[in-house]
């Protein structure tokens, strides 16, 4: 039977179409069978996201901690957030300080992915920037193996994911350079790694700057300590189903502006028409029309 008329068929997910359409079947493939795949600069199909990402970052490092970062020398500065320490520190809640981040969260060749997965309804669950520099130490011997199914804390994770991830790279990708590692397949055992479990089967993603990291939830992942001198900067959007507690609440954050000039799948992914957290009597009405 040939599978020509398939995507004629209502049970075939929509994203699929769009997988073929924009040549990431090879990239789904990997996703399969290991738990996480590379999205090429070339396949982004686009050559000055990169250049701007980063701008918009060491601008916005500059501006909370009164440092003006620098990536070759490794200049940098210190926040106590969430995830800080003597290795790296990250960066919250800024979707809405750079137009770059829009076209991040919902570009065209990473989005289908993760609406394969989570569905059409999916959500941002958080956008995070890890600054890092040389330690040896870094996450460790473990090197900070985990999955990103935490709302499962204790029993088996599904099959199916709730969460899906991807890692934007600003700089380089080696194991020298603090490269980001995975143990593959590790997404068909549904279950958290045991502490110190893993390490000696991870493996380095190595890749160049403008590539993505496309990763599933379930997937057990860390870093290697950065080696080399200089800064290693990343953006990660994480993505959630719509039936599942974001991480990161954008609602009321967004100008006129950025609503305006962004389809409606932004508004629903930013959770702009979700209807619940409602306070008064008309009920469950989208966050957008209370």
């Amino acid at each position: 039977m040939g599978a020509a008329k398939w995507d004629e068929l209502n049970t075939v997910s929509p994203s699929y179409a769009l997988i073929k359409e924009r040549n990431l079947e090879k990239n789904l493939e990997e996703l399969e069978a290991y738990g996480l795949t590379v999205i090429r600069p070339d396949q982004l199909g686009e050559t000055e996201i990169l250049g701007r990402a980063r701008k918009a970052v060491l601008e916005i490092a500059e501006a909370r901690t009164g440092i003006a970062h620098d990536i070759k020398a490794g200049t940098h500065g210190t926040l106590d957030g969430a995830g800080s320490n003597d290795s790296q520190y990250l960066l919250y809640a800024f979707l809405e300080k750079n137009q770059v981040f829009e076209e991040i969260v919902q570009h065209s060749a990473t989005l289908p992915l993760v609406e394969y997965y989570l569905g059409e309804r999916c959500q941002l669950s958080s956008l995070t920037c890890f600054i890092k520099w040389p330690n040896k130490i870094g996450y460790g011997p473990s090197l900070g193996l985990h999955d990103d199914s935490g709302l499962y804390r204790n029993g088996p994770l599904p099959s199916k994911p709730h969460v899906f991830n991807t890692n934007w790279i600003l700089t380089d990708y080696t194991k020298e350079n603090g490269a980001f590692c995975i143990v593959p397949g590790s997404h068909r055992l549904q279950r958290h790694p045991r502490p110190g479990e893993g390490a000696d089967k991870a493996v380095p993603v190595e890749a160049p700057a403008g590539s993505v990291l496309v990763f599933h939830g379930n997937v057990w992942h860390g870093a290697f300590p950065r080696i080399n001198p200089g800064l290693r900067l990343s953006i990660n959007a994480y993505y959630c189903g719509p039936h599942y507690r974001a991480q990161e609440d954008f609602r009321g954050r967004m100008s006129d502006a950025i609503l305006s000039r962004n389809d409606a799948r932004f508004k629903e992914l930013i959770g702009y028409e979700d209807p619940w957290g409602f306070k008064d009597e008309r009920g469950p009405i989208s966050y957008s029309s209370r």
